[in-house]
This record gives C-alpha cells, sequence and structure tokens, in this order.
C-alpha cells in the first residue's frame, strides 16, 4: 500500500472480498459521495464483520434522486427502506435509507445526506483509494480516528486503533490534534497507543 498524503490518495493492493465487491458497485453507480465509519478500517486489513456500510452524499432535488433510484435499480440494488422512490426520498430529509443487492439484505449501504460540518468536512477532504483499476472515496483517516473514538464502542475503539497504527508516520498530526479536540474525545486518546481503556 502507498499513500500520497498531498495528492490524498492511497494505492491499495489487495484481493478484493466479496464486501469490496458490493461497494464498488454501488459505488461505481454514483457520481459524488464519500465513505464513512466501519468500513474504513476494514478496507484496510481490519478483520472484522460488518452489515453495512455507511456512505454520505450531497443534498440533491428529487429528479436527480429518481435518476440515482432508476441507476441503482438497473444495477441489481433495491431500497430495503420502501419500493416507491418519493417515500424514499422524504425518509432521506431526515433520515439514512438503505440499498442491497435485491433479496439480499446484509451487506447494504447506509445512505445519508450531508447535513453538519463533520459530514462536510470528510466530503471536502476525502481520499481517493485505488484498487487495481477501480476506485472509491474514504473520510480523512485523521476524522475517521477522531470519530471512532467518538463513537466509543469497543469495535469502534479498535477501528480507530487499527487506523492509526497502520498509518501512524503519514497522519497530519496537527489535523489529527483539531479533530481529537473538536469531537472532545482526549480521554481516549490512549487508546490508541496502549489498547486499554
Amino acid at each position: 500500500m502507498q499513500y500520497f498524503e498531498d495528492k490524498k490518495e492511497i494505492l491499495l493492493d489487495k484481493v478484493v472480498n466479496n464486501l469490496d465487491r458490493f461497494v464498488l458497485d454501488f459505488v461505481n453507480l454514483l457520481d459524488e459521495y464519500v465513505i464513512v465509519s466501519g468500513y474504513v478500517s476494514i478496507l484496510f486489513g481490519r478483520s472484522r464483520m460488518t452489515e453495512d456500510v455507511d456512505l454520505l452524499v450531497p443534498k440533491m432535488k428529487e429528479e436527480e434522486f429518481k435518476k440515482l433510484w432508476i441507476k441503482l435499480y438497473e444495477g441489481g440494488f433495491w431500497c430495503i427502506n420502501t419500493p416507491k422512490p418519493k417515500e424514499a426520498f422524504d425518509m432521506l430529509k431526515e433520515h439514512a435509507i438503505r440499498f442491497s443487492k435485491e433479496n439480499a439484505p446484509i451487506p447494504n449501504m447506509e445512505f445519508k445526506i450531508i447535513k453538519n460540518e463533520l459530514d462536510k468536512f470528510a466530503y471536502n477532504n476525502k481520499i481517493k483509494v485505488h484498487i487495481g483499476s477501480e476506485n472509491l472515496f474514504i473520510s480523512p483517516l485523521e476524522l475517521q480516528i477522531a470519530y471512532k473514538l467518538f463513537l466509543g464502542s469497543e469495535k469502534d475503539l479498535e477501528d480507530a486503533r487499527h487506523l492509526y497504527n497502520l498509518f501512524r508516520d503519514k497522519l497530519n498530526k496537527q489535523e489529527l490534534n483539531h479533530s481529537i479536540n473538536k469531537l472532545n474525545v482526549m480521554d481516549k486518546v490512549k487508546f490508541l497507543k496502549n489498547g486499554k481503556h
């Protein structure tokens, strides 16, 4: 793996597994998005299961959403929440909606609209990950680590620690400290180094 911090690009040499294939097939149908949360650490080798992948998209108009809906449907994806695009669009204003491969509810894509400053920062500072001839966009690693500390479950703390140890020499320490302070998780930083909390 090679991480070019200045270009915000990672070349990842890995065998694409079933979860990766699901994610790549989905994002290949999108123009704008960023992947956040648990799948980021799984993508980089953390060995754990997940049922969903969290994805943020910019706010869109109903017509844009309906076009995307058709594209996803033609790509073999369906919405778990409702078969009606209008209903899904209305839900999306307040909550995430989920897409999966037809008749296979797991794994699924948790599809959310960008709503707050953290979401905007993740989207505006995303990192492009190249996997062979395909690519996808993920949240900045510094924010990802801090956010996982903020969530604070055993699984989330291990995700944070995995990313921290893997990218330790490449992380922007100033940005990491900023994200840690913004999310008020200074008390959990020790876990990144020694695994105890």
